[in-house]
């Protein structure tokens, strides 16, 4: 059974200490004592209520290592770098490293080097980890994004499966599972998944009330989007489908005078690192976006939420939605609906479930680019291209997204997004070795010379380096030292991980033959029921105009609400005015000046003071 870590310091002290604040936010403490407890815990808390802390916390006070399985990259990076700027240790393990990499990495948690050691689902099965599984000094498992382990979520990842591993090996060390948004059928399948010794869910609420909840209808969406940023002052957010759409309205709000930029997983890493800093720092207003931009941003005073099209399912929806007014002022999610949006949701989902030979011709592709021998690449990963992939099989980069997908749900393989990862070195050779290629190896040692004097803690772990600096100070081109550094790597001096932004796929299995490749047919089908209900729901929570906005999507998640929320557009329409019998019952154009007089006054009054 899980034993109940002492802990070393008090939880609120802990608080003080480390990020200044006074007190917890709501649930926040209970969630902390049950970890402290050594109970399995399944904390559902709404986006921006705080789900890091309640891990970060309890692993502080008790003074042991806390396990982070995150499946998204650079969530975790972001993560570790805030703690370290907190002063706390802590270290992520992630597809982009080298096998020196992660080895070194897992010693110094089995040293008790980190307080955190944050890793990707796919690493938990390696014998690299379970090797050094019963060495690590656990005092929690925290699982982010757990609703990642249900298949009847909206996020499934199989490898997170393997957690169930984990606990097998440890059984002494409690769970924390976290996630922003699961029905009642997914939490419970989270519990049990997980191995809970008991089921213990501490809800958050998922009630906004700060946030008023809008759908407007009709054709002219640029203009709505216009008029809607026009009224709503503040800084913004603006959701659309693709990549191309996200340059297209930047650059539309652009020319009528609203600062915005175009923001998706394809930009540079610095391009992108300098747009999200300038809407940070309230340089820049409006961020237009893919689903590509949200996790982990920390800003309070987003005013608007934009969907220029609905996402594929609610639990999307309120996850982006909810990323307005988490400083607990007025603030916006409106979500602009047309004629043929129902549609093209219904056609999306059809084509992301593409075909068996498809699919094979994906995978057969994707080993040819590189070089997979049969029987090879277990745990390697490897960079994806889908313009590449698409050339070499003829198919669209779409269908080759989804093709990915679902070898993943199928549980052949992870993908990862592209995320920033700078050129890193770590000497893996004895001292006595290093100093004899300084000494006596004209072609290497200059470059071991200037590392070494360069950098610090190259013998203990991977260090950041920039080969443009150190080709400066050698006096070479940039060419010969990423050349030099491949060399020293191939010498088994080094551990040298060239940067890298491009998206990958770690293989989680042997590769196999492409023309035997095979999809679970129950679990396809399965997963096509559950897509196609969520996909109902949303439609339904769109379309539909006789109950509360809120009210229905907080009846989603498995919360009831005493009272509408007199703020959604449903709301608004039946407290403004009383319709005539064939009139629609939702006002479709809340923010708009192409309303009749009378409604318009009554709007600009509505909107300018939106708390009466």
């Amino acid at each position: 059974m899980s034993t109940a870590p002492q802990p070393t310091e008090d939880i609120h002290a802990v608080l003080r200490r480390v990020w200044g604040y006074p007190a917890f936010r709501p649930q926040q403490e209970a969630i902390i004592r049950a970890a402290l407890a050594g109970t399995d815990t399944l904390a559902l808390l709404p986006t921006g209520g705080g789900k890091s802390l309640c891990f970060q916390v309890p692993a502080l006070a008790m003074g042991k290592l806390c396990l982070v399985v995150s499946p998204l990259i650079a969530l975790m990076k972001d993560q570790v770098l805030r703690l370290k700027r907190l002063g706390v240790p802590a270290r992520a393990i992630i597809s982009t490293m080298t096998t020196s990499e992660i080895d070194n990495a897992l010693e110094n948690a089995a040293l008790g080097k980190y307080a955190f050691l944050y890793v990707s689902p796919e690493r938990l099965a390696s014998e690299l980890f379970l090797a050094r599984l019963p060495r690590l000094p656990l005092g929690m498992i925290a699982v982010d994004e757990a609703h990642c382990i249900s298949q009847w979520g909206y996020d499934f990842r199989p490898a997170y499966l393997r957690i169930a591993k984990v606990r097998e090996l440890r059984p002494e060390v409690p769970v924390l599972a976290l996630t922003a948004s699961a029905t009642t059928e997914v939490a419970n399948d989270i519990m049990e998944r997980l191995a809970f010794k008991a089921p213990n869910l501490i809800r958050g609420t998922f009630q906004r009330p700060e946030l008023a909840l809008w759908i407007s209808h009709g054709e002219d969406k640029q203009g709505r989007m216009l008029r809607v940023l026009t009224r709503i002052p503040g800084t913004a957010i603006v959701y659309v489908r693709d990549r191309r759409s996200t340059m297209r309205m930047a650059t539309f709000l652009q020319q009528h005078g609203i600062e915005a930029a175009a923001y998706h997983a394809g930009l540079p890493a610095e391009e992108r690192d300098r747009i999200q800093q300038a809407w940070t720092d309230g340089t820049l207003r409006c961020m237009v976006a893919t689903n590509a931009f949200g996790m982990g941003i920390d800003k309070a005073d987003v005013r608007v939420v934009i969907h220029l099209e609905p996402p594929p399912d609610l639990e999307s929806y309120y996850q982006e939605a909810g990323r307005a007014g988490r400083d607990g002022e007025r603030s916006f999610a409106v979500l602009l609906n047309a004629p043929g949006d129902r549609q093209k949701l219904e056609e999306r989902l059809s084509s992301s479930f593409p075909s068996l030979h498809d699919v094979r011709s994906v995978y057969q592709a994707f080993a040819d680019i590189h070089g997979i021998a049969m029987g090879a690449g277990l745990l390697e990963t490897y960079a994806v291209e889908n313009s590449v992939l698409a050339g070499r099989t003829g198919l669209a980069p779409v269908v080759v997204a989804h093709a990915l997908k679902a070898l993943e749900l199928d549980g052949k393989l992870a993908l990862s997004d592209g995320v920033h990862s700078p050129s890193r070195v770590l000497i893996i050779a004895d001292h006595g070795l290093v100093y004899g290629k300084r000494v006596n190896d004209s072609r290497h040692g200059p470059l071991l010379e200037a590392l070494l004097r360069t950098y610090g803690g190259l013998f203990e772990e991977p260090v950041v380096v920039d080969e443009r600096r150190l080709a400066k100070t050698l006096e070479w081109q940039v060419e010969t030292v990423i050349k030099r550094l491949k060399e020293l790597a191939h010498q088994r001096v080094i551990s040298y991980k060239q940067r890298s932004n491009a998206p990958s796929a770690t293989l989680l299995t042997h590769r196999l033959d492409a023309q035997r490749l095979t999809l679970d047919p129950t679990a396809l089908a399965l997963r096509k029921q559950r897509a196609e209900a969520r996909l109902k729901a949303l439609i339904q929570y769109v379309e539909e105009t006789d109950e509360c906005r809120a009210r229905r999507l907080i009846r989603y998640f498995g919360e009831t609400m005493e009272k509408d929320c007199g703020t959604c557009d449903i709301c608004r329409a039946r407290n403004a005015y009383r319709p005539s019998a064939n009139a629609n019952t939702v006002v479709s154009e809340p923010l708009g000046r192409s309303l009749p007089e009378q409604q318009r006054q009554r709007w600009d009054k509505d909107e300018s003071s939106p708390e009466q």
